[in-house]
């Protein structure tokens, strides 16, 4: 029994060394103890809420190195506070299209160089919502500032504030006692609006102005049957009036021209009865006169049925505009 446990022992303690062993050479391998720590810094001036040491930075969402320090910097002189923010970029995870594998430290020095003059810049962004962890991502934004605070830029890389950090300053900036007087304010008003008589006058005369209205809605069938049937009744009578019209100044013509022959014969008759007459004497005269009046009364009476004749319409609308 003796001898069993002591076999168990050491097969157990050389499994640990082998596992040690191997743990030990991939480590050695992967480099990590041959790295220097803080290569960059990051200095931010808001909250890094949900950053942690070992968080990730990535660029353009690609990881490319991690978080290997996060500090607190006071400065008494201008009464402001900065967080330094270290981080290390993994050259074997940068990659140039003609050299197959990882750059070497110097090259990606030179390349975060290169990236920096073109508006290389750094922010914190949420990594997960669930969370609320953040991590560092770094992108080319030209058009931000750059603003170092270290004496050594070549070790820095300029930061800017991320939208939701930004979106909060916005926010803090808003005054909401202002807005919620104003919106009290705005609530009375309006309550003042609905409670005032003027306004239960108006919507009184408007409710009456709508039911005068659907009254005069609920009559329009009505009121124009009945416009249908005065237009039918018009029509009617301009075409009885149209036919008539022509017959009449026919027949009248027709008397006319008796009337005016048995005028000519008058005439005759009183200009034969003239000549039995002296012709000084009261009876010629007045004779005369009435001749005179009877002709022209028949060319009066002749003219008005020649009228009639060309313009019907005239005895419905007057001698306003009559056809030559």
């Amino acid at each position: 029994m003796p001898d069993k446990r002591v076999h168990l022992q050491v097969g157990i303690f050389s499994a640990l060394a082998l596992v040690l062993f191997v743990t030990g050479i991939g480590l050695l391998a992967s480099g990590v103890f041959f790295r220097d720590n803080d290569e960059y810094l990051l200095y931010f001036e808001g909250s890094v809420a949900g950053l942690n040491v070992g968080a990730p930075v990535v660029f353009r969402g690609v990881p490319i190195g991690k978080v290997t320090s996060i500090s607190l910097v006071a400065d008494d002189r201008s009464d402001t506070i900065t967080i330094p923010v270290g981080i290390d970029i993994f050259e074997e995870n940068i990659r140039r299209i003609e050299i197959p594998g990882g750059v070497t430290e110097a090259e990606r020095d030179e390349m975060i160089q290169r990236m920096k003059t073109r508006g290389l810049r750094a922010r914190i962004a949420i990594a997960s919502f669930l969370t609320g962890q953040t991590r560092i991502e770094l992108d080319l934004l030209p058009e931000a500032p750059a603003r170092y605070h270290s004496a050594n830029p070549s070790g820095e890389i300029a930061t800017q504030s991320s939208p939701l950090e930004e979106f909060s300053r916005a926010l803090a900036k808003i005054n909401i006692d202002k807005i919620a007087h104003s919106l009290l304010q705005a609530l009375d008003t309006f309550n003042d609006v609905m409670a005032s008589e003027e306004l239960k006058g108006s919507l009184s005369g408007l409710k009456q102005l709508a039911d005068e209205a659907a009254l005069v809605v609920q009559a329009m069938p009505a009121l124009l049957e009945n416009l249908r049937k005065t237009l039918q009744e018009i029509e009617t009578a301009a075409d009885r009036t149209a036919r008539e019209v022509p017959r009449l100044g026919h027949d009248m013509r027709v008397a006319l021209d008796s009337f005016g022959k048995a005028a000519d014969r008058a005439d005759k008759l009183f200009l034969d009865a003239g000549r039995l007459l002296s012709p000084n004497s009261a009876t010629v005269r007045d004779l005369q006169s009435a001749m005179k009046e009877l002709t022209e009364a028949a060319r009066a009476i002749r003219s008005l049925a020649k009228t009639l004749e060309r313009n019907p319409e005239s005895l419905l609308r007057g001698r306003g505009r009559l056809q030559p």
